[in-house]
C-alpha cells in the first residue's frame, strides 16, 4: 500500500466522511440526514471504544442501570445535543471526559452513541461531535456533575423534553 493511499484511509476518508455527514444534517431532515445519521452509527471502532469504556456501566445496549444511577441512553441522550451546554455535559461527565480515549476516539464514540440509542431525540440542527470540540470542553470538570445533570433536565423538561431518569442522589 503507497503511502497515499495509507494517509488516505486513515485520515482523509474519516475526515470528508464527517465532514459530507455534518454537511448533509445541516441542511433538511429526510433521506439525506437519516443516511448521514447511520452512517456515524456504523463505525466499528467507536462501537469497540464503546464497550470497553462505556458498556460496563451503560451496558450493551444502551440501557443503563436506573436503580444504580445508570441513566438509559435510549431515547434519551440525543435530546442533551439541543442544548449547547447539554453537549458540553455530555464531553465532560466523568466517564468520558476521564476515559483513556482520545479526543477524536471520544468524538466519534458520542457519535455512535447519538446515532444508535438515540437518533429520534437529536436537535433538528445536530452537528457531529469533533474533536476540536471535545478537546476544548474535555479538561474542565464540574464540580457537581449531579447538580448540572439536574439543571439540564429542567431546562429540557421546559421545552417539553423528558431526559431518561438519573436517580443519583434519590432515595
Amino acid at each position: 500500500m503507497s503511502k497515499f493511499t495509507s494517509a488516505l484511509r486513515t485520515g482523509l476518508l474519516p475526515c470528508l466522511a464527517l465532514a459530507l455527514s455534518a454537511a448533509a444534517m445541516a441542511g433538511e431532515a429526510g433521506p439525506a440526514r437519516h443516511a448521514a445519521i447511520e452512517s456515524m452509527g456504523a463505525s466499528v471502532s467507536a462501537y469497540k471504544d464503546y464497550m470497553l469504556n462505556c458498556g460496563g456501566c451503560h451496558r450493551y445496549d444502551g440501557e443503563g442501570v436506573a436503580r444504580n444511577a445508570v441513566p438509559s441512553f435510549r431515547n434519551s441522550i440525543g435530546l442533551f445535543t439541543r442544548l449547547p451546554e447539554g453537549r458540553e455535559y455530555m464531553i465532560r461527565v466523568p466517564g468520558a471526559a476521564q476515559s483513556q480515549l482520545g479526543n477524536a476516539e471520544l468524538a466519534d464514540v458520542l457519535n455512535w452513541m447519538v446515532a444508535n440509542y438515540s437518533p429520534d431525540a437529536l436537535a433538528p440542527d445536530f452537528r457531529p461531535f469533533t474533536a476540536g470540540e471535545v478537546g476544548a470542553a474535555r479538561p474542565y470538570r464540574f464540580d457537581d456533575v449531579v447538580a448540572e445533570r439536574r439543571r439540564l433536565e429542567a431546562r429540557l423538561q421546559q421545552m417539553g423534553l423528558t431526559p431518561a431518569p438519573y436517580l443519583y442522589g434519590s432515595n
